[in-house]
């Protein structure tokens, strides 16, 4: 038991005075280019599912 107790003091030790935390600023810049990536990457895979979509369409129809 004292060993979790001086790992909850140590991680509480570190997390308080020897860990950098980023700005407001920088914390909102960093959420914005995550919210930005994964739009273009969503629509990214929205593009290739419908051209894919498509052209299995036009492939299937040319059998019938």
């Amino acid at each position: 038991m004292a060993n979790v107790s001086e790992y909850i003091k140590e991680s509480y030790i570190e997390l308080t005075q020897k860990t950098t935390w980023p700005t407001w600023r920088e914390l909102q810049s960093s959420a914005i280019l995550v919210l930005v990536a994964s739009l273009i990457i969503a629509l990214i895979i929205f593009l290739m599912d419908k051209t894919i979509g498509y052209v299995l369409q036009q492939f299937y129809t040319s059998l019938a």
